[in-house]
């Protein structure tokens, strides 16, 4: 996406981004040399952790801003996200505090007793696992394990190998799967199957093959079994515990567990009797017969093979009035083909100047990635399995007189000649029922450069919020080098809490994360940004080779730092109409 005029450079490391009626200054802030990280194992109702709390808030106070990291991680049974963040708000932690489903970290790093600290240097090696030091009661503490290690580190001499013996309580992990008795299609694997997987897997839909019968569930066992372990399938980028977003398609640990174990023993079926009914899906638009639909003049036609296509149609609306859009839903045309529709919005008609310029007698014009220019905002992303949201009550999106739609289709090709012609529906709210317009904030770093064999390059970006805001959602986007992108909002009182964070980036699966709850952001607030970067011979979507030095652009070779997030400015209202009062009567 290219900066646009109202982005302009004020120095080498600020970035002004007007976003509406709001000016955000972005910076692209120096953050301190990573030299470490610290992952800590605690437990809400373990004594022993609980009596570390100042302990463990000094060690943050005293290295938490010399470039070593924190977080907690909740493996034990019975954990909730509920109950960790009202315990981490309670003990005033201000770092990332998050489950360990299935204690699954914990077990990976050997934990076996809560409280437990782990030290890892800046490359990532294990320096120091153990006690944090070697006593219960403060005062009587003599060797300060931790405390020394972390000095080290932030001293950059060398560090080796060491441990201490925990002390306090038993870590308590889940029941494992493995000790239920077998896993069968009926009881215990049909509902995952429905739930994850049929809303892609079925006739007509852009999966490869079905999986709405136990024969096609049984036939594709050990690939179900594989994708799942490997968290490739289903396609849900967002660390699960790091904030909760509605329509989370995340398995549990059990369920992958399940999976496998069913799988091993040759995927059989039980009691065919009890097996629930596949779902059934319509043919309907899910939130009712849209108020407009919208569509490119004609059908789109595409090879066979090469690389996946990305399409923007321009579609003009011609309103003679401002419209208020409180959701968006999207109908493939072809859904074998089409892989996530993005709708975006253009109030000076470069789209349609660039499919002019493109001409090559298709509706639309091809880009790699945005749409060829920063847009004046978007409506929403639709991929499959996801269900359209609609906005906060009172608010809505702002479809300006004359804006036109920016239809971008990814198409991932079918191995033979396909065509298409993807509708989307529009629904609208009442302007008098709109009290807060929907805004986006386009949040970029174009100030990279990441050298030529980097395999972990690290972007950074602290973004200032000037007015009191609610955010409602995240959008990651980087190009094929990304690796990783973590989000946090830091608030004025140095506490941060979890946006968004993908930890194993896909290009082809760029997910809009709408969260649970909306997020109250303070004035004074930072949003604090960290993007991972693998611009090596290793990498294989790496699209030079051998490496070149990769900066900001909009081609393929090119990379990105971007989140979009979108969000209502509290102090903000629009007038409603003043109310007149009928005349005569009494």
């Amino acid at each position: 996406m290219y900066l646009s005029k109202r982005v302009r450079i004020l120095s080498a490391g600020l970035l002004l981004v007007t976003v509406g009626l709001m000016a955000i200054t972005a910076v692209a802030g120096r953050e301190p040399v990573a030299r470490g990280s610290v992952t800590l194992y605690l437990s809400t109702d373990c004594p022993v952790a609980m009596k570390y709390t100042p302990r463990i808030n000094r060690l943050f106070t005293e290295f938490g801003s010399k470039g070593i990291s924190f977080r907690a991680l909740f493996p034990n049974d019975l954990e909730t996200p509920d109950k960790v963040k009202a315990y981490a708000t309670e003990r005033d932690y201000k770092f990332p505090c998050q489950l360990d489903e299935g204690a699954r970290q914990a077990k990976d790093d050997a934990v076996e007793i809560i409280p437990t600290i782990v030290i890892r240097d800046a490359n990532g090696k294990k320096v120091y696992q153990g006690a944090i030091d070697d006593n219960l009661t403060a005062a009587n503490v003599k060797q300060r394990y931790a405390a020394n290690v972390l000095s080290s580190l932030t001293q950059d001499k060398a560090v080796s190998f060491t441990s201490t013996k925990s002390f306090g309580c038993f870590l308590m992990p889940p029941p494992s799967v493995e000790s239920k008795p077998a896993a069968t299609y009926a009881d215990s694997v049909a509902h995952i199957v429905f739930d994850h997987c049929t809303p892609c897997h079925r006739p007509g839909e852009v999966a490869p093959f079905s999986l709405t019968t136990f024969e096609e569930a049984r036939k594709w066992s050990q690939m179900i079994a594989y994708v799942a372990e490997k968290r490739i399938m289903p396609p849900w980028k967002a660390v699960s515990g790091f904030n909760r977003f509605k329509g989370e398609n995340l398995l549990t640990d059990a369920e992958i567990a399940t999976l496998k174990q069913w799988a091993d023993a040759g995927a059989p079926r039980g009691d065919e009797k009890t097996e629930p009914k596949a779902p059934s899906f319509s043919s309907e638009w899910t939130l009712g017969t849209p108020d407009l639909v919208l569509m490119p003049e004609k059908a789109f036609e595409m090879p066979g093979e090469g690389r996946d296509i990305y399409r923007n149609f321009v579609i003009k609306t011609n309103f003679k009035e401002t419209k208020w859009i409180s959701a968006m839903d999207v109908k493939p045309g072809n859904p074998r083909v089409v892989h996530h529709v993005i709708a975006f919005l253009d109030e000076r008609d470069r789209a349609l100047q660039r499919e002019q310029k493109q001409n090559d007698g298709q509706p639309g014009y091809t880009t790699f990635g945005g749409v060829g220019f920063n847009p004046d905002g978007a409506l929403g992303g639709w991929a499959p399995g996801l269900r359209p949201n609609r906005t906060a009550p009172g608010t809505a999106f702002e479809l300006k007189p004359g804006t036109t739609i920016v239809l971008q289709v990814h198409y991932h090709l079918s191995g033979k000649p396909e065509k298409d012609q993807t509708k989307v529906g529009l629904y609208f709210s009442n302007e008098k029922d709109v009290t807060k317009p929907v805004r986006l904030a386009w949040i970029a770093n174009p100030f990279f450069r990441i050298p030529p064999g980097e395999k972990d390059h690290k972007v950074n970006l602290a973004f200032p919020i000037p007015a009191d805001v609610t955010a409602y959602g995240a959008m990651p986007h980087m190009h094929l080098l990304g690796k990783s992108m973590k989000a946090e909002v830091e608030g004025p009182d140095g506490k941060r809490r979890p946006l968004v964070w993908i930890d194993s980036w896909d290009f082809n699966w760029q997910l809009t994360y709408i969260f649970a709850e909306p997020m109250k952001v303070k004035a004074g607030s930072k949003i604090v940004i960290e993007a991972i970067y693998d611009n090596s011979p290793d990498n294989p979507n790496n699209p030079n080779n051998p490496p070149q030095e990769v900066r900001w652009g909009e081609q393929t070779t090119d990379e990105m730092f971007l989140l979009i997030v979108p969000f209502t400015v509290d102090a903000e209202s629009r007038a409603r109409p003043r109310q007149v009062p009928p005349r005569g009567g009494g």
